[in-house]
């Protein structure tokens, strides 16, 4: 029997996705434990205030990209957006460890909310235009176990190494940002890699 071929575009924005989002993930996760310690008791709402400037950042931006990514017919304009979004959501995590004050803090979610916004977008409509038809579940799936599994791998690391001290604290912080930051190696191959199918038509 022989074996479908691999959509190497669909790996590709599945490997981009473990780099920026599953460090991100278990940032969430200790985001108020770490902020406790620069910003003292009212973390809590510095945090949720923070978390909607993130949000409101995001969907501020999703439209006018949205009309821009569509206007042009090569997905060149996708790529390079795709490369600078994970670049500005990584670029955040290195100054976590630097944060004095709820404002650097506030400002440096609006970064993170400005680079998701860019990644959001044009990962979705690279992912749609590269999916192979007829398998689209698969596909899907395919993205989710590699997301679900490295994510989970993630977390267990990255909480260990935070339980160790602050110091290490400061590291996981600035480790995810690089780790997110290079993520954007995968818009390059995938911009390298001439047999996609966004490349033909849009």
């Amino acid at each position: 029997m022989k074996l479908p071929k691999i959509n190497k575009v669909v790996i590709y924005l599945s490997l981009s996705d473990v780099f920026t989002w599953g460090p991100y993930t278990i940032i969430s996760m200790l985001a108020g434990l770490y902020l406790a310690s620069k910003l003292g008791e009212d973390v809590v709402q510095f945090v949720g205030i923070g978390t909607s400037i993130y949000f409101f950042t995001r969907a501020s931006l999703q439209i006018p990209l949205g009309i821009l990514t569509d206007k042009y017919k090569q997905d060149k304009d996708e790529i390079l957006i795709l490369l600078v979004g994970i670049l500005l959501m990584g670029f955040p995590f290195l100054l976590y460890p630097y944060i004095t004050s709820q404002y650097q803090y506030y400002f440096l979610q609006f970064i993170f909310g400005l680079g998701a916004s860019m990644n959001v977008t044009t990962w979705r409509k690279l992912f749609a235009l590269n999916i192979d038809n007829g398998r689209e579940g698969r596909q899907y799936s395919i993205y989710e176990v590699i997301m679900s599994v490295s994510t989970g791998f993630i977390c267990i690391l990255g909480g260990y190494i935070a339980n160790l001290g602050e110091i290490y604290f400061d590291t996981v912080m600035s480790v995810a940002g690089i780790l997110i930051m290079s993520g954007g190696i995968w818009s390059i191959v995938i911009y390298k890699y001439e047999e996609r199918k966004s490349r033909k038509k849009k």
